[in-house]
């Protein structure tokens, strides 16, 4: 049996491009996970992370807290297709099909009902939400691979991109996927077991390494 310990990046600073590293928050939600994988002695065999500066930097401060406590810390290795859906252009989409000007800055309330139509398949000229959830899926399923068997990986991605690599296993709907992947915590971890034939979610969303008197700050989602 294997674990896959999906986490969310850590906070990220906002960006006009949208493309933002972390945060100071966003890298001590990191190194707090990994102190708490160090206190209770949980291993990583495998780290891997999507393309994106969030991601990537997730998943180094982790491993570079890891390294700095003497526990082993493999090389953070990428794994294509696990990118989040570009946001940006989601609005700015949403925006020229209801015959309005487009606007890249849109304040987060304008996310909702742009990613609504986005399921439904109302935006034009953006990538499909099919085609986002396939190649999740298959990143997803890239990593189980490589894990084997009797192995501990991590994937650092994105809210959206996690849910939708696990839609499949959680059996709800593209609304309720979308609904859904707006809870999840920055540095929220699911955990997926493999067996080799089968995965099943043993946990989702879990904070447990935040959950803490002198941590409870770094609780955020956005």
């Amino acid at each position: 049996m294997s674990r896959i310990y999906l986490v969310r990046h850590g906070q990220a600073a906002f960006a006009p491009d949208g493309i933002g590293g972390l945060t100071p928050v966003g890298l001590r939600q990191c190194e707090a996970l990994a102190f708490h994988w160090h206190s209770i002695g949980r291993r990583a065999d495998l780290i891997f992370c999507g393309s994106l500066m969030r991601q990537r930097e997730s998943a180094e401060a982790f491993a570079g807290s890891l390294a700095a406590r003497g526990d082993p810390a493999p090389a953070v290795r990428m794994v294509p297709g696990i990118e989040e859906y570009d946001h940006l252009a989601l609005i700015a989409a949403h925006a020229r099909a209801a015959g309005g000007v487009p606007d890249a800055h849109g304040l987060p309330g304008r996310l909702v009902p742009a990613l609504q139509a986005w399921v439904e398949g109302g935006l034009a000229g953006v990538e499909s939400f099919a085609g986002f959830r396939a190649r999740c899926r298959a990143a997803l399923d890239a990593v189980i691979e490589a894990t084997g068997r009797g192995r501990q990986a991590v994937l650092f991605a994105s809210g959206g991109s996690l849910a939708a690599s696990m839609q499949s296993f959680l059996g709800i709907g593209d609304l309720d996927l979308i609904r859904l992947k707006l809870t999840f915590y920055n540095t929220g971890v699911s955990c997926l077991l493999s067996d080799g034939s089968r995965v099943t979610i043993e946990s989702l969303n879990a904070i447990g390494h935040l959950e803490q008197p002198a941590l409870l700050s770094l609780i955020t989602h956005r």
